[in-house]
C-alpha cells in the first residue's frame, strides 16, 4: 500500500504540467478511445513507446510509474486468466475445468495490455495535473451540459474531492497497517493468502476513518458558504496559450495519423 501512487500528483516542472487542463482531459479521452479502437496487440507497441516518451517528457520517472502498477497486478493476472479460460476457440491446453485456447491467448493479451496502458495513460493526467486544475477543467470543459441539465459543477466538485482523498486514504492505510503490524500482524513477509486476510482486516477501519473525514469536510464546506449550484469565482482562471494549440496539433495528427495507418494496413476491423 506504501507504493501506491495511481491517482496523486507529482510536481515538478515540465512542458506537460503547464498545460491547460482541459487540453489534457482531451487528450486522455482521445487516448482511450484508440486504444478501444485497436484489435491487434502489434499496435500496443507504438502507443507503449508514445507513453513511455511523454512521461520522460513529463519529468517523472519510469519506476514512479512502475510503483504504481503493483496495485494493479492482481486486476491484469486475474483478467489475463479468466479471459485465456473463458474463450471458445481452439483448443491448446486441457486441465481441470479450464481449457486454454487460442483465441483467449490472444484475447487475453490485447484486454490485459489494453488495461495497463488505460491505466498508465489515465495516471499521467493525474500526475501532472493537480485536482483542483482538474475540478476546473472539468467544469469550464463540459460547460455546455448544463444546459441539458447535467450538473457539471457538483460532478467537477465530487472528482476534486475524490482525487484530494486518495492520498489521505493511503496515508490512513499506512497508519493502520503500521497499528496492526505492532499488534503481531504481518504485511510482507508472509504468504499473498495471509497478506491478503490481513489487509482486509484494515477496510472497515479505513471506511470508518474515511467516512469521518468526508463529514468533517461536508461541515467545513458550509461553515464556509458553499451552496449546491451558487456562482463561484476562480483565483486562477484557465487560458489557452500557444503551447496547448501546439498540443492540439501534436495530438488530433497523432490520432488521425495512427487511425488512417490502421485502416490502410486492414488491422482495425
Amino acid at each position: 500500500m506504501r507504493d501506491i501512487t495511481i491517482g496523486q500528483y507529482y510536481a515538478t516542472e515540465s512542458p506537460i504540467h503547464s498545460l491547460d487542463p482541459r487540453t489534457k482531459l482531451v487528450a486522455t479521452i482521445l487516448y482511450v478511445t484508440l486504444l478501444f479502437l485497436i484489435q491487434n496487440p502489434l499496435w500496443y507497441i507504438p502507443i507503449t513507446l508514445t507513453v513511455l516518451l511523454l512521461y520522460r517528457t513529463a519529468n517523472i520517472p519510469i519506476s514512479y510509474l512502475f510503483r504504481g502498477l503493483k496495485g494493479i497486478i492482481i486486476l491484469l493476472c486475474f483478467t489475463f486468466f479468466f479471459r485465456m479460460t473463458l474463450t471458445q476457440g481452439e483448443v491448446l491446453v486441457r486441465f481441470w475445468i479450464f481449457e486454454i485456447t487460442k483465441e483467449g491467448i490472444l484475447l487475453a493479451i490485447r484486454m490485459t495490455v489494453r488495461i495497463a496502458l488505460m491505466i498508465t495513460g489515465a495516471s499521467l493526467l493525474s500526475y501532472t495535473t493537480t485536482p483542483r486544475e482538474l475540478a476546473d477543467g472539468l467544469e469550464t470543459g463540459l460547460a455546455f451540459m448544463e444546459k441539458w441539465g447535467v450538473p457539471i459543477h457538483s460532478m467537477a466538485i465530487i472528482v476534486m474531492i475524490a482525487f484530494r482523498f486518495i492520498p489521505v486514504m493511503i496515508e490512513e492505510m499506512n497508519i493502520l497497517m503500521d497499528a496492526q503490524a505492532a499488534r503481531g500482524a504481518e504485511f510482507t513477509n508472509c504468504s499473498v493468502w495471509k497478506k491478503c486476510k490481513n489487509v482486509c482486516s484494515l477496510l472497515m477501519p479505513l471506511f470508518f476513518s474515511t467516512l469521518r473525514r468526508s463529514t468533517d469536510l461536508a461541515m467545513a464546506m458550509e461553515a464556509r458558504g458553499y451552496q449546491e449550484g451558487a456562482e463561484t469565482t476562480r483565483m486562477y482562471p484557465l487560458i489557452y496559450t500557444a503551447t496547448d494549440k501546439k498540443a492540439k496539433v501534436y495530438m488530433w495528427t497523432y490520432c488521425v495519423g495512427m487511425s488512417a495507418l490502421m485502416l490502410v494496413t486492414g488491422i482495425l476491423f
